[in-house]
């Protein structure tokens, strides 16, 4: 990045840098409309749209004024009187940069070091050092994740699996939980058949109750076995979500993470 004096001769380093494609310093100076104003050598006035600052839709824009970065000039007009840059140029080729260097050394199944930079409804966006991929909700956690929120947090430092790389289409995916140890491990020697335990009620559905044994790891009482032999027609008539109960192990799927369990008789 060249940085462009303040002496007389700074108006022909600007035109240099935008005939050659050099990457020059600018400093924001205010927020204006549709963008930011950049003076670049301290006096010469130059505009960067919002769309080319490559600034976070998170991030916080006034948080940028101050400060000095490193710009693209896209246009250079009327003698340097009106000058448009670009950062996003800049940044759009070192991940091009990154992203080659990634392909080199990345497979699917490995670990690798991210950070959180985006929190959605469906799942969280993790930079893992030049690829940004998408975390789904289903990969978070052991346990049913219900907010993504209540878990992860932006600038958040994780390690994540990494599950899909389709460097054509851009495309990645991870894994929080896989990188967890799996509850259901020993699921047969902590919960073997007709042992009793305390767990909670986590959610009914029309056709039983679902009770969390510990995290990662739920059980189902079947709507079947709740009536104590009188016919129900939802779960709720004898439960509700958050209860405490106490119950027995009917059947342990290892294979399918499936825990079939009946309330234990009081």
């Amino acid at each position: 990045t060249t940085k462009i004096g303040s002496g007389p001769g700074k108006q022909n380093q600007i035109e240099d840098a935008w005939r050659n494609q050099i990457p020059i310093e600018g400093t924001i100076v205010k927020e204006m409309k549709g963008g930011f104003e950049i003076r670049i050598g301290g006096s010469v006035r130059a505009f960067c749209p919002f769309s080319q600052t490559g600034i976070r839709r998170e991030e916080n824009q006034t948080d940028f004024i101050g400060r000095s970065l490193s710009f693209r000039i896209i246009e250079y007009g009327e003698d340097g009187r009106n000058i448009v840059l670009s950062r996003r140029a800049i940044l759009d080729e070192e991940r091009r940069g990154k992203k080659r260097e990634l392909q080199t050394t990345l497979h699917e199944g490995m670990k690798v070091k991210g950070t959180v930079t985006s929190i959605q409804k469906f799942g969280a966006f993790v930079d893992i050092g030049g690829v940004e991929g998408l975390l789904p909700v289903s990969e978070i956690a052991w346990s049913r994740t219900e907010k993504v929120g209540d878990i992860l947090s932006l600038g958040q430092a994780v390690e994540v699996i990494i599950k899909k790389l389709d460097w054509d289409q851009d495309r990645y995916s991870f894994s929080l939980k896989d990188a967890l140890p799996d509850p259901w491990e020993r699921i047969v020697d902590e919960y073997p058949v007709g042992s009793y335990h305390n767990g909670t009620v986590a959610r009914l559905a029309p056709f039983g109750a679902f009770v969390t044994m510990k995290e990662g790891v739920d059980g189902l009482v079947h709507i079947s076995k709740l009536g104590a032999g009188r016919r129900i027609n939802h779960p709720r008539e004898v439960l509700k979500e958050g209860q405490a109960v106490e119950v027995q192990v009917e059947a342990v799927d290892r294979a399918n993470r499936k825990l079939s369990l009946v309330l234990a008789e009081i």
